[in-house]
């Protein structure tokens, strides 16, 4: 599913996946109603959204929010002329498997998409690159196994008792990724992982 305010870009759009046998549209919005409205009929696999949606009551980040909490099935790619680290970080927090910068090769956002579809995530190299500036010190094993589990939604004690630990030494994991990763939140050192592929996200088995 293809969502966007403006008709050009989603005309645009569809003109780029036509013919392509790896994806089929199925469906379209301008605005965060008509995108949930349509995902509870047609049950997208991937939802590709703009950041900024011009007539809804909420933003992309928001809409991601509840498409993910309502229908966790349908991955989200963010499609954006922003191009500020920031948004990376928020999109990925919101929920999101990808995204793709408006200034990147057609071949990006089908990229994205496949992966989205296979529950991988994706990083537009213009925000790659600017994650790749900071500076933070190598996480240990324990800490990136934790910081995966959390990624893939695993409250602290299930993390405990995936990684046959306590709980307290869990939260001294996630204390210290946050700190390495110069992170603020549990949510924005889980962006900031992503976005440096420190990890792949990958539900765990259960």
């Amino acid at each position: 599913m293809l969502v966007d305010d403006h008709r050009m870009v989603l005309l645009g759009l569809r003109t780029l996946f036509h013919n392509r046998p790896e994806v089929d549209v199925i469906a379209v919005a301008h605005d965060a109603d008509e995108a949930i409205a349509a995902c509870r009929v047609k049950h997208p696999r991937v939802a590709v959204l703009d950041v900024t949606l011009d007539g809804s009551d909420v933003d992309g980040f928001e809409l991601c929010r509840r498409l993910r909490g309502e229908l966790p099935e349908v991955e989200v790619v963010f499609y954006t002329g922003m191009d500020d680290i920031g948004i990376a970080e928020r999109a990925f927090a919101s929920g999101a498997q990808g995204i793709v910068s408006k200034g990147d090769s057609a071949g990006d956002l089908l990229r994205a998409v496949l992966l989205a579809s296979r529950g991988r995530t994706y990083t537009s190299p213009v925000f790659a690159a600017q994650a790749d500036g900071r500076d933070f010190e190598e996480l240990s094993p324990k800490q990136l196994t934790a910081l995966r589990l959390l990624a893939a939604g695993l409250e602290r004690k299930q993390i405990a008792e995936r990684m046959s630990i306590g709980e307290e030494t869990v939260k001294s994991h996630l204390s210290e990724v946050r700190r390495k990763l110069g992170a603020r939140t549990s949510a924005q050192a889980v962006a900031i992982g992503l976005i440096n592929s420190l990890f792949d996200y990958d539900p765990p088995a259960e």
